[in-house]
Parts: C-alpha cells; structure tokens; sequence
C-alpha cells in the first residue's frame, strides 16, 4: 500500500497542479508555527494535464526553479510532503463490520475491488478510519483512498531528479481540508472549491471525512459555474448517506481557495446565486492559538511577496502535516 496517511518526520509542502508548483516551509516558533519559506512557479503549458505528467523534463526545470528562488528563507530540507492529482484519484467511504486494525488492512485490499474502478494490482491503496461524530457505531466507517500506480510513480521518478524526497504523497483534497477546516471537523456539509485557470477541485467535507470530489469548469460565464456547483451539491445531498450526523445533510457553507478566477468578487456572486453564505478560506485556521488568528494573517502577510496567502491553502495544508508529524 502507498502511505498517504502516515508520516514521521518534518517536510515541507509541495503542492503540484496543472499550471504551476508551490512550495510551502513551516518551523516551530515560540509555540506556534511561523512560515519560513514559500513560493510558486509556474509550469510549461501542457506539461502537466489533468494531473498526468506530459512532459517530465518540464515539471522537473519548475521544481528545481522554485526550490532555488523560494522567498523567505531557503528551504533547509530535501524531504516533502507532496500532493497527488485529484483527477486521477478515487475516494470512497465504505462501511465495514468492527475488527482490529490489523484484520482491517487485510480485508481493505479485498473490498477494494468493489469500488475501484481498475484493476487492483493496478493501483496504490491507503484507508483511514473515520471516528463518528458523536456515539459509537455498530460498524466502522473507512476513508478509501486510491491512486494509478503508473500516475503516482511519474511523480516519484520527476522527484528523485529533483532530489527531493517524498516522505508522504496524499491527495490534493486531504490538504485542503487541513488547512482550512477548523480541527478537521464539521457536524455539517462544507463544500471547498480550489479554483485554479481553467478548473476547480470541489470537495464535500462532512464530520471527520472527505466525502465527495469532483471538477468543475471555469468558463467565460459566472451564471454557468454557480449551475454547475448547485449540480453537484444537489447530487450529493440526495446521495448522502452513512455520515452520522448531529444535523440534517444540508450544505452549511462554501469555502473558497487557489489561485484561478478572481476570488475577491466571487463569493458575493455564489451566495447570491447559491442562498448559501460563501467566504475566502483562511488557511492558518489550524495553526496553534497561542497567537490570535489576527496576528498570524497579519505576519505572514507581512513577508515579501506573500500577498495571496488563499493560494497555497493546499501547499500549507501539506507543510502543516511536514511539522505536526502525526497519523490523520
């Protein structure tokens, strides 16, 4: 099984899409975490393609570029936490009878076949339990995460070249997740939207879990985006099952982050065409409160050229496991 959920020691974040690299460096500081270094680079066009690597020579110029030109300080170590394409993944909460972890590991691998739609042998698993919100449960709840080996072996190979070291892959909506929902919990929906050029990632969020991920377009029409997210909002909400929720599966808001269409006037736009409140994501929401959440914005702010700090929610998702170390 490829690890997506396991790590042990400290790494930076490297988060890779279709259009560009970012890089984000975390160090402890005085009871809190301080961001140390960050950056973005932007990839050839067409090099990479709905998460497939097109063109390896490319991907690895980016990488080793915006390690070299990263902002706030140099990045002290080779080792990284990476994000793998949410395009290429499948995600899938099954239920499975109580057992020991170790039966668990063991019968993932055969119930797997049920909901992957390649063969198994094809394919990096991983799994996570879910906790149940409130309660225990007569069954166990089971995050299933797969990935094509051919596509999560292209990305080690470019990384190697680039000497890093990747202590943990793990996919783009696990990060997200982690940098923007407060302790990683919800007692109702979220819906996050990581909006890049030409695409979105929209992930559902509810109790401990991810839910459920899709893509959405971004075309020329606002009006056609909002139909789009209500599509797929819809279809969740009427598929919606095995949460365990203290509340009703209704969305209770939209959060946004990345670096495509202009956020600053979109959320208005979405509530309105939505009925649902829509707000820009902050993601030093699960930093240490030791400092006040007014303080943190207002320092990294403050570092040179870390003016969008909603555009690397996925990149500081992933630094965020580099430095707490800990099994999701």
């Amino acid at each position: 099984m490829l690890k997506f959920f396991d790590l042990k020691c400290e790494a930076f974040g490297l988060d890779v899409n279709d259009a560009s690299v970012r890089v984000a460096r975390l160090k402890r500081k005085r009871g809190t975490f301080c961001l140390s270094s960050f950056g973005e680079e932007k990839i050839e066009k067409g090099a990479v393609e709905s998460g497939i690597i097109k063109d390896e020579k490319a991907l690895l110029k980016s990488l080793k570029a915006v390690l070299n030109a990263a902002k706030g300080g140099k990045i002290d170590t080779k080792y990284a936490v990476v994000s793998l394409p949410e395009e290429e993944s499948f995600l899938e909460v099954i239920q499975m009878p109580p057992m020991s972890q170790e039966e668990l590991g063991s019968a993932i691998a055969f119930q797997a076949e049920n909901y992957i739609p390649l063969p198994i042998n094809d394919v990096y698993l991983d799994f996570q339990i879910i906790p149940p919100i409130k309660g225990s449960l007569d069954h166990i709840d089971v995050l299933l995460a797969a990935i094509p080996k051919k596509t999560a072996d292209s990305y080690l190979s470019c990384l190697k070249q680039a000497r890093i070291v990747p202590l943990a892959f793990e996919l783009k909506s696990q990060a997200i997740v982690r940098a923007l929902v407060k302790d990683e919990v919800s007692q109702k929906p979220l819906v996050l939207i990581d909006f890049e050029e030409n695409s979105g990632d929209m992930i559902v969020f509810s109790g401990h879990s991810v839910r459920f991920t899709c893509s959405v377009s971004i075309s020329s029409s606002m009006d056609d985006l909002a139909l789009q997210i209500k599509k797929y909002i819809d279809f969740y909400q009427e598929h919606a099952s095995h949460e365990h929720l203290l509340f009703k599966s209704e969305v209770e808001k939209i959060i946004l982050c990345g670096n495509g269409t202009n956020l600053q006037t979109l959320p208005e736009f979405l509530s309105e065409k939505l009925t649902i409140p829509v707000e820009l994501g902050d993601p030093f929401v699960n930093f240490p409160a030791k400092l006040s959440k007014s303080s943190n914005l207002s320092k990294h702010r403050n570092l040179d050229g870390f003016k969008n700090p909603v555009s690397y929610a996925a990149a500081l998702g992933l630094a965020l496991r580099g430095i707490i170390n800990k099994k999701i």
